[in-house]
Order: C-alpha cells, then structure tokens, then sequence
C-alpha cells in the first residue's frame, strides 16, 4: 500500500522521536544538532500540508456588481438634463446634509435617443450576466450631492436590476458609493477580507462610470468633501415580456 504525504510525514516524525530517545549528550552529541534540525524541517511540512487542504470553494449566490464605461456624448446630454432639473431632498426629515434628488423620476424620457443607448448598456451587462432577456428602465432620476453630504442606506424595491451612471467630473474627494450586506449575528473580524468575508466595498466615482447591480442590494452615498457638486443618474429596470414557469408565469 503507497502512503500519501502525511502518513509519510507522520511515520518520519515517530522515527525521530525514536531517535532523540536514543541520541543524547552521552551517546552520539554530534548528532542532536541536525537531528534538531530535521525534526523542525518535517514539522514545518506538517504544518503547511495541514493548513493547505483541497478546499474548492464556491461563491454561493454570489451578488454581481457589472461595471463599465459609457461614451463622452452621453455624458455631456446627462450633463445637459441634470442643469435644467429641479431638486428636493431625498429624505426630508433627516437633515441638510442628506442628498437630493431630483423632482423628475423619467428623466430619461426626456431624450429618447438617450435612453435607447443607456438600454444597451444595461442589456449588453446583462448578457455579460448570463442574462437574455427585453427589458424596460422604469424610472430614471438625478442625485445630487454637496459638501459633506451622503444618503441613507437603502435599496429599491418594485426592480430587478439597478443601474449608476456618473456622468460629471469627480475627484478623490467625491463621496463614495458604498455596497453593502446586512452584518451577521455572530461578528468575526477576518484576517483577510475577500469576496467571501467582505461585508462592505467602496466605489470611487469616475466620468463616464455605468454601474449594474441587483435592485437588493444595500447601497448608499458616503460622507465626501464633495468640494464640487456630485451628480450621478439613477435608473430602475424589469423585464419585459412573458417571464416563469408554469403558474409562476406573468407578462411584464
């Protein structure tokens, strides 16, 4: 029968311990040293052999964040839409330092070669997804953010997928976008934070940025210097046509 690594390392390091029973001060001294350092050597390839198991790991219902960039003509229609726009905050009772939004939530259907264009966009992510369907942006609203301001937490209900797109001049103190997941009941600091232990990931904006994601996740505007007004278009998306199975079937 062939032994696989840690039986091997296993029966070498019972040897010697059999060894060191044997080899002492009086009997054979000139051998402790390396014997010493054999025993070190076997057990430091013990120690890595059992902190290096097979593990496959898989990224279980994992939540997409799709990113791209969007040409400059459409920035600069965005640009032209957000300067005629009229403003309210957007949670009104939370301070002045909460974000607004614009009063207008179909901006998009105020240029309808536009919203073709941003309707690729957002198909042609998708399909990235593994996604091939019609779909409809439902609504389509400007956010603006000042100096030190942010926006609570929150994601959208009544859509499918979401959709940001920064179409202004940002810098490095432009408010991030945080992404975000509901902290669990028993909190574990990990060593190393990856798509599997992270809890929270930052987006820096950039001109031209289109951002995809799943209307569920939780998302919010970050406190920023903001020393220009940060401007991004917001926008919902559902299917479109017969979608289900069976008695799940219904016509968006």
């Amino acid at each position: 029968m062939t032994m696989n690594d840690s039986c091997k390392l296993n029966f070498a390091l019972n040897h010697i311990a059999h060894l060191e029973d044997y080899i002492n001060e009086d009997s054979n001294p000139s051998l402790i040293e390396p014997l010493n350092t054999i025993r070190e050597e076997l057990e430091k390839q013990e120690n890595l052999l059992q902190s290096n198991f097979q593990w496959r790991t898989l990224p279980l219902f994992a939540k997409p964040l799709a990113s791209t960039f969007i040409h400059e003509g459409a920035c600069s229609k965005l640009k032209e839409l957000a300067s005629k726009a009229k403003w309210f905050p957007s949670a009104p009772n939370c301070g002045s330092k909460i974000g607004e939004i614009s009063d207008n939530k179909y901006i998009l259907n105020e240029d309808e070669e536009l919203k073709k264009y941003i309707k690729s966009c957002c198909l042609n992510g998708l399909k990235v997804l593994g996604y091939d369907t019609d779909i409809q942006i439902t609504t389509s609203w400007f956010t603006l953010t000042k100096n030190n301001g942010m926006s609570n937490p929150h994601c959208h209900s009544n859509s499918w997928f979401s959709s940001v797109i920064y179409f202004d001049d940002y810098d490095d103190g432009s408010s991030p976008l945080n992404f975000s997941v509901l902290d669990n009941s028993i909190s574990v600091e990990p060593k190393e934070h990856n798509s599997f232990t992270g809890r929270s990931y930052n987006v820096q904006p950039q001109t031209g940025m289109f951002l995809l994601f799943p209307s569920d996740i939780i998302h919010q505007v970050t406190y920023g210097e903001n020393k220009k007004e940060r401007f991004s278009l917001a926008l919902n998306i559902m299917p479109k046509g017969v979608q289900g199975q069976s008695d799940s079937t219904f016509n968006y």
